[in-house]
């Protein structure tokens, strides 16, 4: 049945579950609306280009990573069908945002594919409650704000982050142009060190080798890493 057949009250859940779908395919827990991987088949199956901004507070530490995503065509058709309820041609943010509220709330369990580590270890994360969608130039976007729990002093601790899905069914690349920006005060001298992974547009890897034998996604390979450098805080007397 279309969507067009569809009461329109009916047409938004419907669309949410297609994004359900997606992170469930992509989290290994369900494959709805996406055939199930075979051996020798191409990884990814959805690809996204993806921008940050590193948010600090008023003490130049860093509160928050702002995500923007931006879903390729052939997705993105996918995802808003069904969508515009008031039928003007086009897809408007509160159209959208259910869509929006399914992707955060689905990828709260996969640390939304955004692995940031202090100190080398994985940062706790606060509640994402800053959100939401557009569609422009054929194209489906997802920004989310997503909070430290504690905010992180880069000139006392080491702050990095990537981002990837461990399953390599979706592959997020780092934008050409300005992939990681500053906002808010940054401590004076602060730089970014941006090291990035492969590139994923023509992989054939097999669903059992996704993961290497020690339990590590090779996704994590072709990923950016993005680490903070920061002059040291200068103790005062």
């Amino acid at each position: 049945m279309k969507d067009s057949a569809v009461p329109r009250e009916m047409q938004v859940p419907r669309a949410a579950a297609r994004l359900t779908a997606l992170f469930c395919a992509a989290g290994a827990l369900g494959t709805a609306l996406f055939p199930a991987p075979q051996p020798a088949q191409a990884h990814p199956h959805v690809w996204i280009e993806s921008k940050t901004k590193i948010l600090f507070d008023a003490d130049q530490r860093v509160r928050a990573l702002e995500v923007e995503w931006r879903f390729d065509e052939f997705y993105s058709i996918f995802a808003v069908e069904g969508l515009d309820a008031n039928g003007d041609g086009r897809f408007d943010e509160p159209e959208l945002q259910p869509l929006a509220e399914v992707n955060v709330t689905s990828l709260r369990d996969y640390r939304y594919f955004t692995y940031v580590s202090i100190n080398g270890g994985d940062a706790e994360y606060g509640k994402v409650v800053d959100f939401g969608s557009t569609f422009e130039d054929g194209l489906l976007s997802l920004r989310f704000v997503l909070p430290l729990a504690q905010p992180v002093d880069p000139r006392v601790e080491s702050v990095s982050f990537t981002s990837y899905d461990p399953s390599f069914y979706i592959s997020i690349d780092a934008a050409v142009d300005r992939p990681v920006t500053f906002a808010g005060p940054a401590p004076v001298g602060c730089d970014l060190h941006m090291e990035r992974g492969g590139e994923t547009e023509s992989l054939n890897i097999d669903e059992a080798d996704i993961f290497d034998p020690a339990g590590f996604s090779i996704a994590a390979q072709f990923a950016t890493r993005a680490t903070l450098d920061c002059p040291p805080a200068v103790a005062t007397q």
